[in-house]
């Protein structure tokens, strides 16, 4: 019987037994509300020990929205129903007066399941307590229990400091608990609602599911959907909590030391790992950013901020990517007039620099002999490090050699890529067909072309939005301005055969089908109206059809008349347009020009310095002992050809005269 009851009092919340002994004085259920709460303090005040208890009908509590405890699970209480059945309430509750009745500070779970096992009254503490008092008991009596579960806990943890009341501190100081163990049940509120209900049937424990809180929504989510669900494919559930901390930590938890940028404020911010509680295990090497937001901003700024500086230090720098770029700092750079080259292959497969031989210390070698021998191969490997960047350098400057700056997702890397020479079949004048070899272009070269190219993309938008516009366009009969016919007669003639343009004394080799005859016959019988109509008519079909599409500039001159056309019709959707493709290719155009003028500061910085050096002087000895004759001035000298033919094959030391970058690296 002893046990059965130790059982029942265990089920009802209770510590130990001597926690309702000695028993209570009961104040009869029918005392008023008032004096019932009087008679309660009168009790306390005479004899603490003895707190006075009251017998309340059901019907008069009420509860409240203090009490932490928000999910009670039917088959918990209905086992409480069943022991209230068979031994009563055997812990008073603790209501408040409110209204007419009252309501409940803390036994919100034994008030349901006197009910529920038909109880028509409850014992009850009665107590005066502002809003205050009542949520700080309820927190601590919920906190003090035997069968809190986490959840709970967390929750109460959570009330107790958002009433602006506790600190975590504080919180230590009143229940004893560590710092780490009211933040990590603190960690349990931002638990995803499939997790928490793990946790709160058991199926995970409660040092599982801190370690999965440590970690944001979608990560929550991510990780229950593949370790945790029914069914899922590699379930953690039977795997330790070191193991699912390491696994999480390795697949989720972004390493600062992996990133270039400037790690300075990381190191007092909270977000580093390193500086939390919860995560007092790690050493530095494995210190973390749990702000991904941050991470992330920092990272895109470094990159783009390096990629500039890199372009600026050497204008010939092409900047590239092999996929790996953020597209953040894709778009930033070329909103800002930057072009950006994807590479056909992995940033791994093209050369890099080759290395720079590191000076001996004296320090390491044990006498001077050796340190001698060690400085004078030292000196040899500078040197030919020396003449293997000088010849890079020149095979840049020439466009042998394509120097990348390539953006990736953590750094940019310098690489190097050899340009191949092209064959091309020319035909000589005798009817011969011969392959010549065509150089690479100069940096400069390859620049302007980048420059002309993208000055004919502007305007290829421009000539697709305009000829929409024209399209959408309705036609004005306001009178024709001077520009509008002069376009009209240009546009006729240009589609008029040879024939009729030699008959009204122009030359030209456009051709075009003339107007039908009823057509003609009809414009001489045109309004003034119907006339200006008509013109404009026209010469929106022609700019449509006839401007052209692709490689056009403002110098092309239907380009030039269709957009001034378009500015004395339709003025402010035309500048609209314009503006759109122009601001894109100003900015372009400048920064291809930053690297020209960089090019060619570099290349009159080196003309300098050659003309600088002294002359060779050369003894008689040095000059060879024959000499071919030399040619009488009357002697007429061969013409050079214009273009030299070279045979794929027939140069045996061409191979040996490219420069190969990998060798070099």
């Amino acid at each position: 019987m002893q046990t059965a009851q130790k059982q029942s009092k265990k089920r009802q919340g209770r510590k130990e037994p001597s926690a309702i002994a000695p028993a209570p004085a009961i104040i009869p259920e029918e005392t008023p509300a008032a004096a019932a709460a009087e008679a309660a303090e009168r009790d306390v005040a005479s004899s603490p020990a003895e707190p006075a208890v009251v017998r309340l009908d059901l019907n008069k509590i009420v509860t409240s929205a203090y009490n932490p405890r928000r999910n009670i699970r039917e088959e918990s209480l209905q086992e409480l129903a069943e022991s209230i059945r068979q031994v009563g309430v055997l812990q008073p509750i603790c209501v408040r007066p409110k209204d007419e009745g009252y309501e409940i500070v803390y036994g919100e779970r034994r008030y349901w399941a006197a009910a529920l096992a038909g109880l028509p009254s409850i014992p009850a503490f009665v107590r005066n307590m502002t809003d205050a008092e009542a949520e700080d008991a309820a927190i601590t009596e919920n906190l003090q229990r035997e069968d809190v579960t986490p959840l709970e806990e967390a929750t109460a943890y959570k009330r107790a400091l958002e009433s602006g009341r506790h600190s975590v501190e504080s919180l230590v100081g009143k229940f004893g608990k560590s710092e780490a163990y009211i933040r990590s049940r603190l960690k349990l509120n931002e638990l995803i609602e499939e997790l928490a209900d793990l946790l709160d049937r058991e199926e995970i424990s409660v040092g599982v599911a801190i370690e999965i809180a440590k970690y944001d929504a979608p990560i929550q989510q991510e990780v229950y959907r593949e370790h945790f669900a029914e069914n899922c494919y590699a379930s953690w559930k039977s795997a330790r909590i070191k193991e699912i901390a390491r696994r999480l930590y390795d697949r989720y938890m972004t390493k600062l030391s992996t990133y270039h940028f400037d790690k300075t404020d990381c190191a007092t911010c909270m977000h580093n790992t390193a500086n939390q509680v919860l995560f007092a295990d790690c050493d530095g090497t494995c210190a973390g950013c749990q702000n991904r937001s941050c991470m992330v901003r920092k990272n895109e700024e470094y990159l783009l901020h390096r990629a500039v500086t890199l372009l600026q230090d050497d204008p010939r720098t092409v900047l590239a990517t092999d996929g790996t770029m953020p597209s953040a700092v894709s778009e930033a750079l070329e909103t800002n007039g930057y072009h950006v080259e994807m590479l056909a292959y992995s940033s791994g497969d093209y050369g890099e620099a080759p290395d720079a031989p590191e000076e001996p210390d004296p320090a390491a070698y044990e006498d001077e002999e050796a340190f001698a021998a060690a400085r004078a191969a030292y000196e040899s490997d500078l040197a030919a490090f020396t003449e293997l960047t000088r010849e890079l350098e020149y095979l840049i400057s020439e466009g042998r050699v394509r120097k990348y700056a390539v953006i990736g997702a953590l750094d940019v890397d310098i690489r190097y890529a050899e340009v191949e020479e092209e064959q091309k079949e020319v035909v000589l004048d005798d009817g011969r067909k011969v392959v010549v070899a065509v150089l690479p272009e100069s940096p400069i070269e390859s620049l302007q072309q980048q420059d002309l190219r993208n000055r004919q993309t502007c305007y290829e938008h421009i000539t697709s939005d305009m000829k929409d516009l024209f399209y959408e366009t309705r036609i004005t009969n306001k009178p024709l301005q001077k520009e509008e016919i002069q376009m009209f007669y240009y546009a006729v003639m240009k589609h008029l055969g040879d024939e009729r343009l030699r008959q009204c004394g122009i030359k030209s080799r456009e051709k075009w089908c003339v107007t039908p005859e009823e057509r003609f016959a009809a414009a001489g019988r045109l309004t003034e109206k119907q006339h200006a109509a008509l013109l404009r008519t026209f010469l929106l079909s022609f700019f449509r059809q006839n401007a052209p599409d692709y490689n056009c500039t403002d110098e092309v001159l239907d380009t030039k008349l269709m957009c001034r056309f378009a500015d004395l019709n339709f003025e402010e959707q035309s500048r609209a347009v314009q503006q759109k493709y122009l601001s894109i290719f100003e900015k372009r155009h400048d920064r291809l020009q930053e690297r020209i003028d960089g090019i060619r500061a570099q290349e009159e910085e080196r003309l300098m310095a050659e003309m600088e050096q002294p002359e060779p002087e050369f003894e008689p000895e040095d000059l060879p002992a024959e000499q071919e004759e030399t040619p009488a001035a009357d002697d007429p000298q061969p013409a050079l050809p214009t273009l030299i033919p070279v045979e794929p094959e027939c140069d045996p030391n061409m191979e040996e005269r490219s420069f190969d970058v990998a060798q070099a690296a």
